[in-house]
């Protein structure tokens, strides 16, 4: 742990406080409009500053570099505990993202393998095959020519692809659309969770019993999927199986039926709600900019024509990939990092007490004029090798950084990357006038009211298709 001096102590100042009301501070304005008010904040007070939030304080950073001293530089003073993380695991329980010390270590070491870049490669096929048969409603969707809200559609089919990887046979189609409601309302309640959970059992609190009926619905899926594998882990081949045949190598131990619950959560809240959230996001981009679109478009026929892409070629598209890593920036899925100060600690000039809330807001990091030129263009080209050079390591923060980076990034990138390439192999995807998105600040970086486009089957594609049903 960094030992700091008296001195060093002494001459720090506090970071400036936005002003609020008695009792309630800053509340009512992040209430209001959240992305707003902290954007206003930052604009007034600079890239650090506190937030009242009435019944806490909240130190906010909205640059590189204090990101760097929190995630990585003195990552042991920042722990992750305080009402966000004590909120996540009401439902998470112990897993993974959440977890620490010893118990965090061994999780890690034995999850770990399961996202090698060998692993991924075996999964692609999987992942493919379960977005064509969720995309297989998109065509009669085009042919009717209707509004379609695509935000949605994307949680379904985000779902099977996590369905498909991770349990394999072992979770039905109703299984999976109860998991996916109860998910959507456990989702929606997290924020009034962080302020609620607390509260006392007897204390009536709107939605915190169907918060934890959701959670039981969740909880027995997850344990008949769990005895299911148990009885079949040397047929199946999938994550599911790989866990439950996994040995803690220092201690012989296998994971028990609460920690495979947890981690299974873990992965539905990253490879299904936060990959669905980044990836609406990238539909609307390609309907604001045709000129994107087009050139993604001309990439992906040249590398892959009709056919069906494959973990090889995902390094070939590179277009593609830095369109979804600038739709990542903009609209980062991850809106804010919390941490909690262990101890007291000096961070270029600033004080920062011991036992403070402390919100990396990537949202506002990645649209830094200081970072990133021009932060409100949608410019893929940021991301070449050339323009990269000499940006901050730490400018593009979707997936945390540090040891604590998310231990999926690898496949929500790549399942984010081969649904996008299958649309754009399949469909030409449009607005729909009047139905610009409306940000929501949640869980992730969600829409209020949809990404609504209209689709259309693009001629090859139909072609190929009547040519196959001929030759059938």
């Amino acid at each position: 742990m960094k030992d700091l001096s008296a001195t060093k102590r002494a001459a720090g100042v506090l970071p400036p406080k936005v002003s609020g009301y008695p009792l309630v501070g800053s509340l009512p304005g992040l209430a209001a409009d959240p992305l707003s008010f902290v954007a206003e904040a930052q604009r007034k007070h600079g890239d650090i500053f506190t937030l009242d939030l009435g019944f806490t304080e909240a130190l906010v950073v909205c640059h590189p570099k204090y990101a760097q001293h929190i995630l990585v530089d003195n990552a042991r003073n920042y722990s992750k505990s305080g009402p966000m993380w004590d909120s996540l695991r009401t439902f998470m329980g112990n897993a993974l993202p959440v977890s620490e010390g010893d118990f965090w270590l061994r999780q890690r070491r034995m999850i770990q393998p399961m996202f090698h870049q060998q692993r991924l490669a075996e999964l692609t096929t999987k992942m493919v095959e379960a977005i064509d048969a969720s995309m297989a409603d998109w065509v009669q969707v085009a042919r009717k020519g209707q509004p379609f809200d695509i935000a949605h559609d994307l949680s379904r089919v985000t779902m099977s692809v996590l369905v498909r990887t991770m349990f394999g046979s072992g979770l039905e189609l109703e299984e999976a659309e109860r998991v996916a409601k109860s998910f959507t309302y456990i989702l929606d309640y997290f924020v009034l969770g962080m302020a609620t959970n607390p509260l006392p059992e007897w204390l009536p609190v709107p939605g915190r019993a169907r918060y934890r009926e959701e959670i039981r619905n969740i909880d027995e899926v997850l344990q008949r999927i769990i005895n299911r594998g148990r009885a079949n882990a040397e047929q199946e081949d999938n994550l599911l199986s790989l866990l439950l045949n996994m040995v803690d190598a220092e201690t012989g131990e296998r994971m028990t039926d609460k920690q495979l619950r947890d981690e299974a959560v873990a992965f539905f809240v990253a490879g299904y709600e936060t990959t669905a959230a980044g990836l609406c996001w990238v539909f609307h981009v390609l309907t604001r900019y045709p000129e994107i679109a087009a050139r993604m478009l001309a990439e992906v026929d040249e590398v892959l024509g009709n056919r069906s892409p494959t973990f090889a070629d995902l390094s070939r598209l590179d277009y593609c990939r830095r369109v979804l890593h600038e739709s990542f920036r903009v609209y980062s899925p991850s809106i804010w990092l919390p941490r909690m100060s262990v101890e007291e600690d000096e961070m270029f000039g600033y004080q920062v007490p011991p036992g403070r809330m402390m919100v990396i807001f990537t949202y506002l990091l990645h649209r830094h004029p200081d970072v990133w030129k021009d932060p409100m263009t949608f410019d893929p080209d940021r991301f070449t090798p050339e323009n990269s050079e000499g940006r901050h390591k730490l400018a593009w923060l979707p997936f945390g950084a540090g040891q604590r980076q998310c231990i999926g990034k690898g496949f929500s990138l790549m399942e984010a990357q081969l649904i996008m390439l299958r649309a754009v192999q399949r469909f030409l995807v449009s607005a729909v006038p009047g139905r610009e998105p409306t940000p929501k600040f949640s869980t992730n970086l969600r829409t209020k009211d949809g990404v609504w486009v209209y689709l259309k089957e693009r001629a090859a594609t139909s072609q190929q298709r009547e040519s196959s049903d001929v030759a059938a």
